[in-house]
């Protein structure tokens, strides 16, 4: 037991921080990237920067890992897999950066607007219209995802905007 508080506890305090940054929050299965449909009905679409009702699902379900939904948040995140061939270039400037468990979450920010390619190139893809799983979650392996650069998302580069969108 002491070990699902000490779990949950993590999962609200991140949820809180990312509130504070302003980045919509929602719960999603334990060990999973599917959301937990027991506590919201539409995924991202019912995330949330309500402090009261994150704290809520996390007690409601103390196993449910912590997804950030992109486009409420002005968010686009590059998605690398390194399973799938995907690797870090020069392409993508620093920014915050989450260590999944299988690669790597490059949070840009983004206006809703704008629109993007699924795909960047092999093992690449680009998260703006859904959302992503957060810090501290707990990836399917069961390896954590963590925060391994904690800066400031920075614009998106132009590049990867959809040259026909914002």
């Amino acid at each position: 037991m002491a070990t699902l508080e000490l779990q949950t506890d993590e999962i609200i305090e991140a949820a809180h921080d990312y509130i504070d940054r302003g980045w919509a929050v929602m719960p999603l299965k334990a060990r999973s990237k599917e959301p937990n449909h027991n506590l919201i009905r539409r995924a991202y679409l019912d995330a949330t920067l309500d402090l009261y009702k994150a704290t809520r699902w996390f007690y409601q379900d103390p196993t449910a890992n912590l997804g950030i939904s992109c486009i409420a948040s002005n968010l686009v995140v590059i998605d690398i897999d390194y399973r799938n061939g995907g690797a870090l270039n020069e392409l993508l400037p620093a920014t915050y950066t989450v260590e999944t468990g299988d690669g790597l979450h490059l949070y840009y920010k983004a206006h809703p607007s704008m629109r993007f390619p699924g795909t960047l190139w092999q093992g690449v893809d680009v998260k703006h219209r859904g959302y992503v799983v957060a810090a501290p979650s707990l990836h399917p392996n069961g390896k954590p995802y963590r925060v391994i650069d904690d800066r400031d998302p920075v614009m998106v580069p132009r590049q990867f905007v959809r040259k026909d969108a914002a």
